[in-house]
C-alpha cells in the first residue's frame, strides 16, 4: 500500500489564499476547507498554487506594461520641451497632481506604488530625482 504525500497546510492555508486572490478566505471557503478530506484539500491546495502563479504571472506583465508607459510619457515629456529626464518626471507628477511639497518626491518606493510598476524601479526614481540614498556606479547602472 502506497502513502500518498499531502503538501497542504492547515496552518497557511489562509496565506495561500491571499496570496492567490488578494483577501483572506470566506467563511464559505472554511466551512469547505474544514470538512474536505485530505485528497481534497490536496486539491484546493494545488488549485489554489496554480491560481497564484497566474495571477502573478499577470500582474507582472501589467507591471512591466506600466513601466513601459511611464518611460514613453516621460520620452514624450522630454520631447515636449523637458530639458532631461529628471525635469520630465517632475512635470509629469506635477501634472498629475503632486507637487513640490509632496511626499512622493522623496519615496521612491511610493512613485513606484502610483505608477503601478514594480518596486526595481525605485533606482531609476533615485537617480532621476536625486533622493538621497548610496549608489554605487558600475558599467553605466546604478546599484543600491
Amino acid at each position: 500500500m502506497t502513502t500518498k504525500n499531502y503538501t497542504y497546510s492547515d496552518e497557511l492555508i489562509s496565506d495561500l489564499h491571499k496570496d492567490a486572490w488578494g483577501h483572506r478566505p470566506t467563511q464559505f471557503f472554511w466551512w469547505k476547507w474544514e470538512s474536505s478530506e485530505k485528497d481534497t484539500k490536496q486539491k484546493i491546495w494545488d488549485n489554489l498554487i496554480d491560481d497564484m502563479e497566474k495571477n502573478q504571472a499577470e500582474a507582472e506583465k501589467v507591471k512591466n506594461n506600466n513601466a513601459s508607459k511611464l518611460f514613453q510619457r516621460i520620452k514624450e515629456t522630454c520631447k515636449l520641451g523637458a530639458k532631461n529626464y529628471r525635469t520630465a518626471l517632475k512635470w509629469i507628477l506635477e501634472a498629475d497632481g503632486y507637487n513640490q511639497d509632496s511626499q512622493c518626491l522623496n519615496d521612491a518606493g511610493y512613485l513606484c506604488y502610483l505608477f503601478g510598476i514594480d518596486y526595481r524601479f525605485e533606482k531609476v526614481f533615485y537617480h532621476i530625482l536625486d533622493i538621497k540614498c548610496q549608489i554605487k556606479w558600475s558599467r553605466g547602472r546604478a546599484f543600491i
